[in-house]
């Protein structure tokens, strides 16, 4: 269910209010498109796999939300800029965006349409009575809707169940509250369970194939709840060792959870990757040095599971992880790069793709924030793409 995470995730998942200009540029703005082969710089035929690195302008962002559509063609989604690359890595246009508001706001693209939920809210000068907003886009800056939610607070995380349907973590800061609330746009309908009293957690929401809701949290305190699709809490748990950082919902097998061993557990907080059933029972684990690397985020195909992270707050030197279901750990890439990225998705190959920034100045790799985006396609063999797409 989950198409894509919000723009700012992990350090992100705050919020980064922007007002720009709206701008469309043609491919004729672009730098001229070269593919090259990383190893020898010869030219080479287009392959599945691909990294497009988008030199043709400077990048000051965190993150983009990644969608890729039935003919294998990405959209990523910023907050100041809409990008088309199709399934071979050609950058086809770019928008700049420019909304009516500096809100706080949070980004998904659901069914080739770009949901952005926003609030005037703050926690300093919090307002209980101001209203959560919705507008709806389409991938060429059209505003399709705009909606007035019957609910107040600060987004956390949304994810959608369908066109009119999602659920959404918000914290009502007069409460103290974190309340799991699903809204439905036709009959304007709100379901709501009050997951905390005690401050922002949890912090992120998933919605299963099978229509569950569940939460988690980079605490070790009640750090899963899982509930049926009326919010109805159907058990809670609180895995002591771990903080979660991402979780998936795999047909079958159960819910991975993804994160760092507490530092009660393990000092030295090495990454880890488990399986629990769906009655909240670990099934299987699996811990790993991950450096100095931010907890993991993940993504699951047919038969991998892809993990990534970064260094946080700079988000340099990404740390890639191919595991098969049983966890054990098949391989690992170490990516140069920094900062501007996005959760993981997988591409009509079935393997996996991503947004991950590169340093302008190649020579100065602590660069921050002049940085080129580059989209990550990886094809089955899950080795780092050779084709490089310069534009």
């Amino acid at each position: 269910m989950k198409s894509s995470k919000n723009i700012i995730t992990g350090i992100g998942r705050l919020f980064f209010p922007f007002c720009l200009l709206l701008l469309l540029s043609s491919c004729s703005d672009l730098d001229e498109t070269t593919i090259t082969e990383e190893e020898d710089e010869k030219s080479v035929v287009l392959t599945d796999a691909w990294i497009c690195d988008m030199k043709s302008f400077e990048e000051d962002l965190w993150r983009y939300e990644i969608f890729i559509d039935d003919n294998g063609d990405y959209t990523a989604v910023s907050n100041t800029r809409i990008l088309k690359v199709s399934k071979d890595g050609i950058l086809n246009s770019m928008i700049l965006l420019t909304y009516p508001d500096t809100d706080n706001f949070v980004v998904r693209i659901f069914n080739g349409k770009i949901y952005r939920f926003h609030t005037s809210n703050e926690f300093q000068n919090y307002d209980p009575t101001e209203p959560l907003n919705l507008q709806v886009y389409d991938f060429d800056f059209n505003l399709l809707s705009s909606h007035v939610l019957n609910s107040n607070g600060i987004v956390y995380d949304v994810e959608i169940e369908n066109d009119d349907e999602f659920g959404m973590l918000v914290y009502e800061v007069d409460n103290s509250t974190m309340t799991l609330k699903k809204f439905n746009l036709i009959d304007g309908s709100v379901l709501e369970n009050v997951l905390s009293t005690t401050g922002t957690s949890p912090t992120n929401l998933h919605i299963a194939e099978s229509g569950n809701y569940f939460c988690t949290a980079s605490s070790t305190r009640k750090n899963f709840h899982f509930l049926d699709n009326d919010l109805n809490l159907i058990w809670e748990n609180e895995f002591e060792e771990y903080t979660i950082s991402d979780a998936k919902y795999v047909s079958g097998k159960g819910i991975y959870i993804t994160g760092r061993v507490s530092s009660f557990v393990d000092p030295t907080r090495p990454s880890f990757v488990a399986l629990i059933d769906t009655d909240g029972n670990k099934v299987n684990s699996f811990e790993y040095d991950g450096g100095e690397r931010w907890s993991p985020y993940m993504e699951i195909n047919d038969d991998r599971i892809c993990l990534v992270q970064t260094e946080p707050e700079t988000g340099l030197n990404m740390l890639l992880s191919i595991l098969e279901y049983d966890l054990t750990l098949e391989s690992t890439i170490d990516i140069q790069g920094n900062i501007v990225q996005s959760d993981i998705i997988v591409n009509e190959l079935g393997s996996f793709s991503f947004v991950y920034g590169i340093a302008t100045d190649p020579t100065d790799p602590n660069t921050f924030p002049e940085v080129n985006t580059r989209i990550f396609k990886f094809g089955t063999s899950y080795g780092l793409p050779v084709n490089v797409i310069v534009q």
